[in-house]
């Protein structure tokens, strides 16, 4: 009798101890699992001309500006925030330059000294701006364009629209519909308005999510233009980079043994309990 209850106190006893491992197991699989969201979830990188935050080799297209306070002094043939994105104009002989409207700063394309552009630092017909992602298996998480403005606007007379390109061929554009409003043409992505698209204001979007988790090694900024008006003209749609961040994604077998792991060690623990 005696012996009996011993036994039976050990069972108890063991029991428990397995119930605490169990806790333990379920414990650290979700340890595994919420690090793998946060990897996923997580900017790896971002770089924004406004806060000057990891410009990097690309700080001087930020600041100081000219005395009309319009364009950067200093231009660039290209260059590297801190971040690891890589900035670089189009076509050939094309330079970078900032500019600041209202207190909004962007980064467009200007033409070498002593030729400028019509439209001095943003992107217009016939340029382009190629942004290189830091790393591959890194997915956009967004990106900021400014001085994109309604008609009636800085003599603009289209509603200014901006198309971004990636090299695997996804494409989307974003169009002002309003004073603090634009769409953006892709599945997936969320537009917000940082500053209005108003004589005051520096017509500043940042595009969350723009393409999904899709992939891509870099993108083409390049602006939408208008057959109604000449694709030269200043009336016509032109536009600045402003910010971007990257975010990485695990990859799906990284996932796959994240899971494996969690499965046998639950096996394990059920195989100790059965024999027991």
């Amino acid at each position: 009798m005696k012996f009996n209850k011993i036994a039976k106190s050990l069972t108890v006893s063991n029991l428990a101890k397995e119930m605490m491992n169990y806790k333990k197991s379920f414990a650290f699989i979700s340890l595994i699992t919420s690090s793998a969201l946060a990897l996923s979830s997580n900017p790896a990188q971002a770089f924004n001309f406004n806060t000057s935050t990891d410009l990097g080799s690309c700080s001087a297209l930020a600041g100081p500006f000219t005395s009309s306070g319009l364009s950067s002094t200093t231009i660039k043939p290209n260059c590297k925030t801190g971040d690891g994105f890589t900035i670089t104009p189009n076509p050939e002989g094309k330079e970078l330059q900032g500019k600041k409207v209202n207190g909004v700063i962007g980064v467009g394309v200007s033409g070498k000294k002593p030729v400028r552009d019509v439209v001095a630092g943003e992107i217009n017909y016939g340029e382009s701006i190629v942004l290189t992602l830091p790393n591959p298996k890194d997915v956009l998480k967004n990106i900021g364009l400014s001085f994109l403005y309604r008609p009636g606007v800085f003599a603009d007379t289209v509603w200014e629209a901006a198309k971004i390109t990636t090299n695997t061929g996804l494409e989307g554009i974003l169009k002002v519909t309003g004073k603090d409003t634009a769409s953006w043409s892709f599945a997936s992505g969320l537009v917000t308005n940082l500053s209005p698209s108003k004589g005051n204001g520096g017509g500043y979007y940042d595009i969350t999510n723009p393409f999904g988790n899709a992939k891509f090694d870099f993108l083409t900024l390049t602006p939408y233009t208008y057959a109604s008006v000449a694709s030269n003209s200043n009336a016509n749609s032109d536009f600045a980079l402003a910010h971007a961040a990257a975010k990485s994604v695990p990859e799906p077998t990284t996932l796959a043994g994240l899971a494996l792991v969690g499965g046998l060690l639950l096996a394990t623990r059920r195989r100790q309990a059965i024999q027991f």
